[in-house]
């Protein structure tokens, strides 16, 4: 998956170099480019998290239970 990823991020890279402006340039690597790449490690790590059973805790509750122990 890593190399699909360092491959897509090489193309767009490839791609925004032969753009004009340079402002334009860098605002289609940060669109097209980093964008779906954030977007696929969001949903990756999140999809690790809930296969490890990892839960959110909240603490926000904890006050009353420590004056009864």
């Amino acid at each position: 998956m890593h190399i699909v990823v360092l491959a897509w991020l090489y193309v767009m890279f490839a791609m925004a170099l032969t753009m004009r402006p340079v402002a334009v340039g860098v605002a289609f690597f940060l669109a097209a480019g980093l964008g779906p790449v954030a977007i696929l490690a969001v949903l990756a790590a999140r999809r690790r998290r809930a296969s490890m059973g990892v839960a959110r805790v909240d603490h926000g509750d904890d006050r009353d239970a420590e004056a009864d122990q």
